[in-house]
């Protein structure tokens, strides 16, 4: 799980997003968790995403904190953090799929 140094990032959504539809359209695994929050897998990490006060399907703002680094093996050379930076994209790209 992640710990005090675990790579974290706000992130501010041009308009309200349904966060789960972005990621099953963009065929990032995910599992809901509750109503603000969710665990995804990208690239082999697995980030906490939540929400504040928007629930995760109707969501302005995300935080993401990764709560397990890549596995070495699949990370091609990326760090957490550099990892967590890509996934940005993948909000900031939604309205394109």
């Amino acid at each position: 799980m992640a710990d005090a140094d675990s790579p974290t990032v706000s992130v501010s959504l041009s308009g309200r997003m349904d966060i789960p539809a972005v990621l099953n359209r963009t065929g990032i695994d995910h599992v809901s968790v509750y109503d603000h929050r969710l665990l995804a897998i990208y690239h082999t990490v697995i980030f906490n995403v939540t929400t504040d006060p928007h629930q995760i399907s109707d969501a302005q703002t995300l935080e993401i904190e990764c709560w397990e680094d890549p596995i070495s093996s699949r990370a091609d050379g990326k760090s957490s953090q550099d990892i967590l930076q890509d996934s940005t994209d993948v909000f900031d790209s939604a309205e394109d799929y």
